[in-house]
């Protein structure tokens, strides 16, 4: 199967992504199939790198440590404008690279992985949707229901694990009993006031796990296709999740 992926990188970061590791992004989304298309779209600001020596360096430390892990960096220099309100605003809109891009190379590829909440991509999913292609999507949040939608299938990149580091945890615990991980809610019973939550082994199979309504936060109602982040505990009934937080 020929696989591309592509990276909203800033939609991403301003969405919650920032931390993502791009070698596990690589490993959920491939496993063994070696891919055809990655791409991640970043923005640069060429103006602070002139001044700022640790900016500059720090940020090409970065792009050699995806180029390693076989990502193409398309790179959208930051641009500076003044408002009507006199203020200084700055812009690196990749959409209109991306979804060329995307919409471009769909023809040779079997599916394509989009990682954005931008709404304005669902008219690129039903343009490659039309050729044939499997579209899926992941984001974090602010997550636009159209895209969620239009997609052939959507993944919160909070539940993969260790996509997104668990403070003061190794990678390896994600899943164990006594380790903390991040689900999503898809069932209630507020008669009864418990519910469940599905979250990713390691083997990213989705498991279930029994929640009480005393375990979460205070002031926090359940909601369906809520995230949160929990430890698993376990008891003779099964999977329990503890100390609940709400992500959003």
């Amino acid at each position: 199967m020929k696989i591309g992926i592509y990276v909203d990188a800033s939609n991403i970061s301003l969405s919650g992504g920032y931390a993502m590791r791009y070698d596990i992004l690589k490993e959920f989304c491939l496993g063994d199939t070696p891919p055809t298309r990655l791409t991640t779209y970043l923005a640069y600001d060429k103006e602070r790198a002139k001044e700022d020596p640790i900016y500059r360096n720090r940020q090409q430390n970065y792009f050699s440590i995806l180029r390693n892990f076989g990502y193409k960096i398309v790179i959208k220099n930051i641009r500076r404008f003044v408002g009507d309100d006199g203020e200084e605003y700055t812009r690196a809109n990749a959409d209109l690279d991306m979804a060329i891009d995307v919409v471009t190379q769909a023809k040779n590829l079997d599916k394509v992985i989009i990682l954005t909440g931008d709404g304005d991509f669902k008219r690129v999913i039903r343009a490659i949707q039309d050729m044939g292609v499997r579209v899926e999507v992941m984001g974090f949040k602010n997550v636009a229901r159209d895209l969620v939608h239009e997609a052939d299938s959507f993944t919160s990149g909070f539940v993969v694990p260790n996509l997104i580091p668990m403070d003061d945890q190794e990678s390896e615990y994600w899943g164990q009993i006594g380790s903390r991980v991040r689900g999503v809610c898809y069932e209630i019973q507020f008669k009864h006031t418990f519910g469940f939550f599905r979250y990713m082994d390691l083997d990213y199979n989705y498991q279930p796990a029994f929640f009480h309504f005393s375990e979460l936060p205070n002031g926090y109602p359940p909601k369906h296709e809520g995230i949160y982040e929990f430890d698993l505990d376990t008891n003779e009934k099964g999977v329990l999740a503890k100390n609940i937080k709400f992500i959003f």
